[in-house]
């Protein structure tokens, strides 16, 4: 007996439409996918070239400045400006090397000529440059000069403790610059008053002289 016309119920031929619609199904879900996909894969590159090209450019800039550079270094252009050491600072700096007071040189050479002068000849008759100065507790006062002044830390023998070499330089020139311009004391024979005061008539005069002759001698070295 022939089959009937619309075919049997579990002839698999009936199934082949369906079949092929869950492969069109699928077929189309690809399709999508892949569209999908590539439009990515396109927008990620395009963001990839422009960062390529950004560090590409900053790179280039960079190179540039970079020789720029090296040429002007090697032009000279870019060296360390070297620091210009006045005359009076190198004849102090000789005078006192290996004593206390070198480390006060380049506070004292930017002081007025004279000032600096009575700052190393005081010094030197006072201290032999900081060879024998007050101490707080041991430690240096930068008092090279037996200087007195009333302050929260003072040394022995009843002498201002200064902070620093710059301190101690800044406070005695301050007072030795008023006595040179102020009172016109210029010379080591009017400056004496620093060793007796403005009555000398008690000190030894053997003494007063010798101290305007000591302090005088490097006084002038610095004033020719």
């Amino acid at each position: 007996m022939n089959p009937p016309a619309g075919g049997h119920p579990n002839d698999t031929n009936n199934r082949k439409p369906k079949i092929n619609m869950k492969t069109k199904y699928l077929q189309n879900k690809i399709r999508k996918i892949s569209k999908n996909i590539m439009e990515f894969n396109e927008e990620k590159l395009k963001n990839y070239l422009a960062i390529f090209f950004l560090m590409f450019f900053l790179f280039f800039v960079f190179a540039i400045n970079f020789a720029d550079g090296q040429m002007n270094k090697d032009a000279g252009e870019t060296k360390t400006p070297v620091k210009i050491v006045s005359k009076t600072e190198k004849e102090i700096k000789n005078m006192v090397r290996g004593y206390p007071m070198e480390r006060m040189v380049p506070y004292i050479a930017k002081k007025d000529k004279v000032v600096a002068a009575f700052l190393v000849g005081i010094a030197k008759k006072e201290s032999d440059w900081g060879k024998h100065s007050p101490k707080l507790n041991g430690e240096d006062c930068y008092n090279y000069w037996g200087f007195r002044q009333e302050r929260e830390k003072m040394g022995s023998g009843g002498h201002t403790c200064f902070d620093s070499p710059k301190d101690a330089v800044n406070t005695v020139s301050g007072r030795i610059d008023e006595l040179v311009n102020e009172e016109k004391r210029d010379s080591p024979r009017e400056m004496v008053i620093w060793k007796c005061g403005y009555d000398c008539s008690w000190d030894n005069a053997y003494a007063i002289q010798k101290w305007i002759t000591d302090v005088d001698f490097y006084f002038q070295k610095l004033n020719d």
